[in-house]
């Protein structure tokens, strides 16, 4: 026979199959987890028996079925579908490509152009996943130079501060894409660059991503103490952004490697809290607004039982 339920509803029963627990088992430990009392346990009972067979728990119960388990609601649960990010660009600002440079040759530069620019470099960084590490180099380059050189024009304080922020992420970008290709001192340099801008502008994200890429760097070198400093001192920079949810990763991977498995629950309990209080992320935005890979990541250690 086959199995017509959701992938939702096959895994909560697996999960609580995989524990040893009995329904029953499972609707204690759901209390357990319940900001309020919850119904009668016969009641709850039927409950869980509605939820494994298909039916949808409400925004109420989703929370606390994934912490039962260990994880976070959109590890388990489906989210509501996005547009398509291919048609983003256009649809949000009405300029192609072109445009959008052909503007950046006038002596001062509108809010229009400000938001086309914002809206390529989020589909850059989106691509990160996806495209050639050469190719999205190069285009992270030209992009980073573009918006570098809207420091010569006539700019508002706040425009400025934007350009800031937007040269910060394309820094960021290009940054991890000279990681990947193997140039680990450009990556270190533009990384630095990336936390200065972020310093200047007073944005917290950008800074919080700086101090994540050198967590990283840490983390693949064997520097798991480094691994620490660079998560805390990120999560200090961005304590409420998407960011400190990846900080809280990687300091739960460098203390798995230190041995220290309290620390490790710490740092995973911290990250599952964190994520579970932000809102679901676009499809494929890696750096920015708390992406999706975060969200995987976290999940993937909970699973593994870190």
């Amino acid at each position: 026979m086959t199995d017509d339920r959701p992938a939702w509803a096959r895994r909560i029963a697996a999960e609580r199959a995989a524990r040893d627990r009995s329904q029953r088992d499972a609707v204690r430990a759901l209390r357990a987890h319940a900001p309020t009392e919850l119904p009668a346990e016969d009641s709850m009972i039927r409950q869980w028996k509605r939820w494994e067979s298909g039916q949808m728990p409400n925004d109420f119960y989703q929370p606390i079925i994934a912490a039962t388990f260990g994880t976070v609601t959109h590890a388990l649960f489906p989210a509501p579908s996005r547009r398509d990010g291919d048609s983003e660009i256009l649809t949000a600002s009405g300029m192609e490509t072109l445009e959008i440079v052909s503007r950046l040759n006038r002596s001062d530069v509108d809010s229009a152009t400000l938001d086309a620019l914002r809206i390529t470099t989020d589909r850059l960084c989106s691509e990160y996943p996806y495209m050639p590490s050469e190719q999205l180099l190069v285009e992270g380059r030209q992009w980073l130079r573009r918006v570098v050189d809207l420091h010569t024009k006539s700019l508002t304080l706040a425009q400025h501060r934007e350009v800031l922020a937007l040269s910060g992420w394309l820094a960021l970008l290009v940054g991890c894409v000279e990681y990947d290709t193997g140039d680990r001192h450009a990556a270190e340099s533009t990384r630095r660059a990336a936390l200065s801008l972020a310093t200047e502008a007073e944005h917290a994200e950008v800074a919080g991503w700086a101090h994540e890429m050198r967590a990283w760097f840490a983390l693949t070198t064997g520097d798991y103490r480094g691994v620490i400093s660079a998560a805390q001192a990120g999560a200090e920079a961005a304590p409420h952004a998407g960011v400190a949810v990846q900080l809280a990763g990687q300091e739960a991977k460098a203390w798995a490697r230190l041995g220290d498995r309290r620390q490790v629950e710490v740092a995973l309990d911290k990250g599952r809290r964190l994520l579970e209080g932000m809102p679901h992320p676009e499809p494929g935005q890696p750096l920015r607004g708390g992406p999706r890979q975060v969200r995987l990541l976290l999940d993937g250690l909970l699973s593994a039982g870190w």
